[in-house]
C-alpha cells in the first residue's frame, strides 16, 4: 500500500518549474498541430504562464499575472489573431497542463483533499488569467473603436462644416438676384393680368422659381444660420400638406401612382419652407421607389399624442436592406445612379432644427418614413 504524504506547495510548485520547459514546448507543438489559423507565441511569454501558475501556489502574484496578460493581450492584438484562435490557445495549454501534471500528481502520493486543493488553486489560477487577457484585449478593441469613431465623427462633421460654408456663401450669391427677379415676376404679372396665355407662362415660371427657392432652402440646412432667415411661424398641417401635394400631383397621375392620405388636424410652429421641402423629398423618393411596382400605392398619415405630431409616408417598393437603412442619412450616401447624396440628409438637418426626429422602417410590404414634430 503506498502511504500518502502531507501537501508541501513548495515543493509542488519547484516541480511544475521543473515541468514548466516540457508543458510549454508541448503547448507551442499542440497550437501548430491543433489550429486552423496559423499561430505563433514567443517562448518566452508562454513560459511565462507556467512560472506565474507554480508561483501562484505559494505567493501573491496577482499584479505579475496582470502585467503578463497586458503585455499577451497587446501582443494577441498586434498580430491581429482572431478572438476564437486566441481563446483556442488558452483552451490548449489548459489540456496540455494537465495531461503533464496528473501523473505527477499521482506519483506524489498526494492525499485526495489535497489533489483536490491543488487542482482548484491552479484551475483557478488559469481561470484568472484568461479573464484578464479577455479584458485587456477587449479594452485594447474598444479603444480601437472609439478612436475610429472619433475620426469618423471628426470627418463627417468636417463635411457638415464644409456645407454649412458653402451654403452660406450661396445664398448670399443667390439672394439679391432671386429676389430681383420675384419683384420683377410680379411685376409683369401684375401689368399682364389681361394676357391669359402670358400669365400661365408666368405661373410656370413662378412655380419653378419655387422650387429653386425650396432647393435653396433645404441644402442651407447644413449651415448653423436660420433657413433663409425665416422664421418660426404656426402652420396648420392640412395646408401645409395640401400644397405638398399640389406639387407632386401631375407625377402621380402620368405615372399611375395610387396616393392615400389621412391626415389628423393639427397646428405646427415650423420653418414652413424647410418642412415643405422635406415632406417634397420623402414623396419624390417615394414615388421612385414604387417604380417597378405593378400596383403603385403612397400613403401619407398623421396623428397627435403627447405633443407630437407624427406624421408617416409610406409606399409599397422594393425593401431596403439593413445595411443600406443604416446610411440612409448620412451627407453623400446614395444608391441612385444619379443621386448626390444629400437629400436625406438635408430632411434629417431640418428636422432636427425644428427639435423633431426622422427615422425609417423597411420590410417586404412597405418602407415607411416616419417624421415626429413637436405640436404648437
Amino acid at each position: 500500500m503506498v502511504e500518502t504524504v502531507s501537501l508541501n506547495l513548495q515543493n509542488v510548485s519547484q516541480k511544475i518549474l521543473d515541468m514548466g520547459p516540457t508543458i510549454t514546448t508541448l503547448w507551442l507543438q499542440e497550437i501548430v498541430l491543433s489550429m486552423e489559423t496559423p499561430l505563433t507565441i514567443p517562448r518566452d511569454f508562454a513560459e511565462k504562464r507556467t512560472v506565474l501558475l507554480a508561483r501562484y501556489l505559494v505567493e501573491n502574484v496577482e499584479e505579475d499575472m496582470q502585467t503578463w496578460c497586458m503585455e499577451m493581450g497587446e501582443w494577441l492584438r498586434s498580430q491581429e489573431y482572431p478572438f476564437s484562435s486566441i481563446l483556442r490557445t488558452y483552451q490548449l495549454y489548459r489540456n496540455v497542463f494537465w495531461r503533464v501534471i496528473k501523473p505527477e500528481l499521482l506519483n506524489w502520493s498526494l492525499k485526495t483533499e489535497h489533489l483536490i486543493y491543488l487542482e482548484t488553486q491552479l484551475g483557478k489560477a488559469m481561470d484568472e488569467s484568461i479573464f484578464w487577457a479577455v479584458y485587456h484585449f477587449e479594452q485594447l478593441i474598444n479603444r480601437e473603436l472609439v478612436k475610429k469613431e472619433e475620426t469618423i465623427s471628426f470627418l463627417h462633421n468636417d463635411k457638415l462644416t464644409m456645407l454649412g460654408k458653402i451654403a452660406a456663401n450661396m445664398a448670399h450669391e443667390l439672394r439679391n438676384p432671386l429676389c430681383a427677379i420675384e419683384g420683377f415676376l410680379k411685376l409683369i404679372a401684375e401689368s399682364t393680368r389681361d394676357q391669359d396665355k402670358l400669365q400661365s407662362y408666368i405661373q410656370v415660371v413662378m412655380h419653378e422659381f419655387e422650387n429653386l427657392h425650396r432647393q435653396i432652402t433645404g441644402f442651407l440646412s447644413f449651415s448653423k444660420k436660420p433657413i433663409l432667415d425665416e422664421i418660426f411661424k404656426t402652420v396648420n398641417m392640412e395646408h401645409l400638406l395640401y400644397e405638398v401635394e399640389l406639387l407632386i400631383t401631375p407625377r402621380l397621375l402620368a405615372e399611375n401612382i395610387g396616393f392615400e392620405k389621412q391626415i389628423k388636424p393639427c397646428l405646427l410652429n415650423c420653418y414652413e419652407e424647410g418642412l415643405k421641402q422635406v415632406l417634397v423629398n420623402l414623396l419624390t423618393n417615394a414615388i421612385d421607389a414604387v417604380q417597378g411596382r405593378p400596383e403603385k400605392m403612397i400613403r401619407v398619415r398623421s396623428t397627435c399624442q403627447n405633443g407630437m405630431v407624427q406624421l408617416s409616408v409610406e409606399n409599397n417598393g422594393e425593401m431596403i436592406p439593413p445595411d443600406i437603412l443604416e446610411s440612409l442619412f448620412q451627407p453623400f450616401f446614395t444608391t441612385k445612379q444619379n443621386g448626390t447624396g444629400i437629400g436625406l440628409s438635408i430632411c434629417k438637418n431640418i428636422i432636427e432644427k425644428h427639435t423633431g426626429t426622422i427615422s425609417c422602417e423597411s420590410t417586404r410590404e412597405f418602407t415607411r418614413f416616419v417624421v415626429t414634430l413637436p405640436l404648437a
